[in-house]
């Protein structure tokens, strides 16, 4: 039982630190439990939609395109909400976790905005989750000693609605991770934001369709009046990073009009999408890992199709972290050139902004935005024919390449060595000179999965299959012995490779680890 100050249907399982009690205050868990009566039963209404509509396609009864039923709403001429007219522009935002050398980093870096990432980057123990809502408390509340005006947008991604925060209940059931992020965030910071004029800022992850941008928008307007708001004070960037989400980017915008002010690319996470949506489908066959890169046509239909969509409503449109985007950044000027020209390609596309990992990325992608001509960002806002995405276009997955034993072996170690971390507590890891998340490891535990399930030919036309797999595990299992919870991650990776049924979320599974 829980020794915190709590209300009636609330429990607590987690450690008490009587240092967190200002977090878990006994008002912000009735908040909390709030969201949870009003909106849980929906959420699990939302799940239930994504399993239906995944079967239509694994039975080949839903063939992804455009919705019919919404064409009014495509044609229409409606626009988001405007935004007051004093916040600074978001050329260049760095991702990471609420940390206190993150965030001295970050601030430092001269980024237009800092996103707290509770979601990919982080390993959500019950400390690390506490810790973070702490950190950004304190931040918000620390005095300025700078001589400078400068304060950058601070966004927060929250869980997403497929997960669960196991060390709160609520009427005995745990409580959606989504809503305890959200809800502790907003209650104890929503009010000093809008009184500075500056929030709250939120980036929408995981969302799969426009009912669940309908979901957020309501959750939204309920704290809002919850918390005595101003209507519309709430605003989001929402991450378009799955398949279904990109054929109904206006319908999301649209259900979220009053809160939504930018859409965002999620590279990896869109990788994962794809593989995971398709899995049964040869036609989704993808080449290892490290040839999926930013040029294969899906993704650059993609960015397309989501700057066109941010142009045509007045939205933002920021572009993600890269594929492969590097964990230490050396003085090292043929990388910094790459990464520039990757960004500049994105700018020269229409996006209003980028997202980096890294500090000394932020004056790379300034410096990407100054190299790129105003006749080439005006051309490309007025919609020429280039812009015109079809459906076939995001739905082309041929890429170059083979499956070798190369890259299956960088899949499996890379599991051992991320999951081994996760579980350690570090979400995100340095693997091979790159920055890696979860998404990452999604991506890996994927195609393993796809190739085994389809015997997929390798490039010496030798199917890959089960005892393949567990050959190879096995080898770089004893090449990683040195790795904590190794024989935990072993179970893991076996379970989600070999399983008939697909796991949706390699973190359903970890979760139960930690």
């Amino acid at each position: 039982m829980s020794i915190y100050s709590a209300p009636s249907g609330v429990t607590i399982v987690g450690t008490y630190h009587k240092e967190w009690e200002k977090i878990l205050s006994y008002e912000a868990l009735r908040f909390v439990a709030s969201l949870h009566r009003q909106f849980d039963a929906l959420r699990l209404e939302l799940l239930e939609r994504r399993k239906k509509i995944q079967k239509a396609i694994d039975d080949n009864r839903l063939s992804l395109n455009f919705l019919s039923d919404t064409r009014q709403i495509r044609e229409d001429k409606w626009e988001v909400a405007a935004l007051p007219q004093n916040l600074p522009e978001r050329k260049v935002e760095i991702l990471g976790t609420a940390s206190l050398d993150f965030l001295k980093n970050a601030v430092e870096s001269g980024a237009d905005g800092i996103i707290i990432d509770l979601e990919d980057s982080l390993s959500p123990s019950w400390e690390n989750i506490i810790e973070s809502q702490i950190f950004l408390f304190d931040f918000l509340r620390q005095k300025n000693d700078s001589n400078t005006s400068y304060q950058p947008l601070l966004h927060v991604r929250p869980r997403g609605i497929h997960l669960w925060e196991k060390h709160v209940h609520v009427d005995g059931k745990p409580l959606a991770a989504s809503l305890f992020d959200f809800g502790l965030y907003v209650y104890h910071n929503a009010k000093l934001l809008v009184e500075r004029q500056s929030g709250p800022f939120f980036y929408v992850p995981k969302i799969e369709n426009f009912y669940e941008a309908e979901f957020w928008s309501s959750l939204f307007s309920f704290t809002e009046n919850a918390l005595s708001l101003p209507s519309g004070s709430i605003r989001a960037t929402i991450i378009i990073e799955t398949i279904t989400a990109v054929f109904e980017m206006e319908e999301i915008l649209h259900s979220m009009k009053n809160h939504g002010w930018a859409l965002s690319v999620d590279p990896r996470d869109y990788v994962f999408s794809v593989i995971k949506k398709f899995r049964k489908s040869r036609e989704a066959l993808m080449p290892d890992r490290s040839e999926i890169t930013m040029d294969a046509n899906f993704l650059h239909a993609y960015r397309k199709l989501l700057v066109e969509t941010c142009q045509k409503r007045r939205a933002l449109a920021i572009g993600g972290v890269s594929l492969l985007e590097p964990s230490v950044i050396y003085e090292d000027a043929e990388l910094f050139e790459k990464i520039k020209f990757e960004k500049e390609r994105d700018i020269a596309l229409g996006m209003d902004g980028c997202i980096v990992n890294h500090p000394k990325l932020v004056p790379v992608v300034r410096e990407a935005f100054k190299n790129v001509s105003r006749e080439a960002i005006t051309e490309a806002k007025e919609h020429p024919e280039s812009l015109i995405v079809r459906p076939e276009d995001l739905l082309d997955f041929k890429i170059p390449g083979a499956i070798t034993e190369s890259g299956v072996r960088s899949n499996i170690s890379l599991l051992f060595m991320y999951l081994s971390s996760w579980l350690s507590g570090h979400g995100a890891v340095d693997i091979f000179n790159l920055k890696e998340d979860v998404s990452s490891a999604e991506i890996a535990r994927s195609q393993l999965w796809q190739w085994v399930h389809l015997e997929a030919e390798m490039d010496s036309e030798i199917p890959f299959d089960k005892e393949l797999f567990l050959c190879w595990k096995t080898e770089e299992k004893e090449l990683l012995k040195h790795l904590p919870f190794l024989d935990q991650v072993d179970r893991v990776i076996e379970e989600v490779v070999l399983t008939k049924d697909f796991v949706e979320f390699l973190t359903l599974i970890t979760y139960e680890y930690l």
